[in-house]
């Protein structure tokens, strides 16, 4: 038995399955939106790594060409690497949100089961590991949710299609908490000022909207956040 959420994500399903797989885990969500499959894991160390000075945070990203329904074939049937901007995307918004005295090894690990062109894997992926790390007993200042803008006729559509990409002016990406936007990458064909930043606010209306359904998934099947060793300077 495991238990199944959906809402309605910019006129697509996205449905999140909680203890249906990958239950060693500190937490593990299997995600879909639209035809587009990702199962998302946060796991962390019991202990600090020693020695170190930083956070030891671990972003992987893992989409192999079975999930388009593609077999390598020829000479070289190895695999190309991961999006590095799949791994950006998740990362910048996710690390400031870990305490800064926290030194145990956390990996955010996103493996990619099925590819819809019109329902970004690589969104898909970073609510996958937003709501993994909200229902694990890892400390985390979240959940967040990201969202993407594209502008199409002079008109704003979120988490846009392949066909919708190909014709925009604008590849916006918003990542917010409840209090504020804390990520925006964007690229735009002279894109007013104005509309640029009408964007980003709709963008982050819809994140709120996203971080509320987490919510209902947290109040259900999260775990009490551990305890850890301080390794403050």
């Amino acid at each position: 038995m495991y238990k199944k959420y959906e809402m309605e994500l910019a006129g697509r399903t996205l449905r999140v399955d909680v203890d249906r797989v990958a239950k060693q885990a500190n937490g593990a969500v299997l995600m879909h939106y639209g035809d587009t499959t990702v199962l998302c894991t946060a796991t962390a160390s019991e202990k600090p790594r020693e020695g170190i000075d930083f956070f030891p945070l671990s972003v992987e990203y893992n989409e192999r060409l079975y999930a388009v329904g593609k077999i390598p074939g020829g000479f070289n049937k190895r695999e190309g690497k991961a999006s590095e901007n799949a791994i950006r995307v998740i990362d910048r918004p996710m690390r400031p949100l870990f305490p800064k005295d926290y030194r145990n090894d956390v990996t955010l690990e996103n493996l990619v089961m099925s590819v819809d062109q019109d329902c970004s894997p690589e969104l898909t992926a970073m609510l996958g590991a937003a709501i993994a790390v909200s229902i694990s007993d890892i400390p985390f200042d979240g959940p967040i949710s990201t969202t993407q803008v594209g502008l199409v006729d002079g008109e704003f559509v979120f988490n846009p299609t392949s066909a919708q990409r190909e014709v925009s002016d604008l590849a916006l990406t918003v990542a917010s908490t409840r209090e504020k936007v804390i990520m925006i990458e964007a690229g735009a064909n002279e894109v007013p000022e104005a509309q640029m930043i009408d964007g980003i606010f709709a963008a982050h209306e819809v994140n709120q909207k996203v971080i509320a359904f987490i919510d209902t998934i947290v109040a259900e099947c999260g775990k009490p956040k551990h305890e850890y060793e301080s390794c403050a300077v």
